[in-house]
């Protein structure tokens, strides 16, 4: 095992072995910033402990839904259905599971394992309530069964369509 190398611009660390086999040994494989010069800095692991943590994103929504995994998955077998999105040092799993371990992918991607977006609150434009029925607009005299597949909402208080 190498010498391990960190890029001023994205701080990631790399082994020197890594750069040697991709065939980089100038060039960060993440940001693409010169290394040339920073190779002599020998970086001491402060983390021996910690394993490499895997972020993969499913492909059918495009990486909205993700997964948290601390051992890899086999891409070359699962690759149509997944697709790795960060690779990176954490704390092992423990008795409050993960929680570090996402703190730590937060300082890489700010939005990983954010909670889902509230839905907005329809409200009754007269009355402001929030308590409404949804029915069918049915039968009409002027337009026959013309819009009648339509839905419309109906205020429980004010009893106005909206």
């Amino acid at each position: 095992m190498g010498r391990r190398i960190v890029c001023p611009s994205c701080n990631t660390i790399f082994d020197e072995d890594l750069l040697k086999a991709k065939s980089s040994e100038n060039n960060c494989l993440v940001c693409g910033a010169n290394l040339s010069g920073y190779g002599e800095t020998n970086v001491t692991d402060e983390h021996s402990d910690w394993v490499t943590w895997w972020y993969y994103g499913f492909k059918e929504d495009n990486g909205k839904t993700a997964s948290l995994r601390d051992k890899p998955i086999d891409l070359t077998r699962f690759g149509d259905t997944y697709f790795l999105i960060k690779e990176f040092k954490a704390p092992p799993r423990d008795a409050n599971g993960s929680d570090k371990a996402k703190k730590i992918l937060r300082t890489y991607i700010p939005d990983a394992f954010a909670p889902a977006a509230e839905e907005p609150v329809i409200r009754c434009p007269y009355c402001f309530s929030t308590e409404y029925t949804l029915m069918n607009r049915g039968y009409g005299l002027l337009t026959g069964f013309l819009g009648s597949g339509k839905v419309k909402r109906v205020c429980n208080r004010c009893k106005r369509e909206f």
